[in-house]
């Protein structure tokens, strides 16, 4: 079974035509995207999507879902976990991008590359008035392979979370019953700080002076590696 995402813009007819372009894959529900944003333009796209509904709903389980128009990050992160949350259901997911904003669509490319889902777009069809009448077809856009790093790294940025102030506080998330005056304390320092150089290198994180402290953050490739790793998020002792 697969969900389909569709990012809601004003062209309706294009919209509909790239949803059943899309029939041969066994689709059983599909998600209809709008902004978050008060965006100019915003209100149509709202209304286009409900009537997208009342049509589709008569074959597929549809819902209207909102997402982040303007920050591709932001939204990216949405999208993957939106796909995440399907396939806890059992369910693939194909994105379609016939109607969407650049920064939408750029998010959702960046969710089908993390997640390994299929995305598609459409080439609209024009009459002899230059108007548009629909898709001349719909294709798939390849997706670049993501190289997840190691287990043991993806717990490392999941304990960095929304940041962390210093190395040692950082091991005291990963290892909270950890004496840090003994000296596994230590190994586990070196071990540690030799994948914080290894994450930093690959744009994973970063690492900021704070005073006397320096703190280590999670880039937006970094949220994006957390959110799409096919990985079960360990206890981290009140990490959150």
């Amino acid at each position: 079974m697969i969900t389909q995402l569709v990012f809601v813009g004003h062209h309706k007819e294009r919209l509909l035509e790239s949803v059943r372009a899309l029939r041969e894959l066994p689709v059983t529900k599909i998600i209809l995207f709008v902004g978050e944003e008060e965006l100019p333009g915003e209100k149509k796209v709202r209304e286009v999507a409900e009537e997208l509904k009342k049509e589709l709903e008569v074959v597929w389980d549809v819902e209207i879902a909102r997402v982040d128009k303007k920050n591709a990050i932001r939204a990216a992160i949405q999208l993957i976990e939106v796909v995440n949350r399907e396939r806890q259901d059992n369910k693939e997911v194909v994105i379609n991008a016939s109607g969407s904003l650049r920064t939408l669509a750029i998010a959702g490319y960046i969710a089908a590359c993390v997640t390994n889902s299929r995305i598609f777009t459409s080439i609209p069809k024009y009459n002899e008035k230059e108007e548009e009448i629909g898709i001349e077809e719909i294709i798939e856009i390849p997706t670049l392979p993501i190289d997840f790093p190691a287990k043991e790294q993806i717990e490392i940025l999941y304990a960095i979370n929304g940041g962390v102030d210093a190395l040692d506080k950082l091991i005291a998330r990963l290892n909270p019953k950890m004496d840090r005056s003994s000296e596994e304390f230590f190994k586990e320092r070196s071990r540690v700080s030799h994948h914080i150089a290894k994450l930093e290198r690959m744009g994973a994180v970063r690492k900021v002076k704070v005073g006397r402290n320096v703190r280590i953050e999670l880039t937006p490739l970094g949220m994006f590696l957390v959110k799409g790793a096919d990985f079960v998020k360990p206890n981290f002792g009140g990490v959150g």
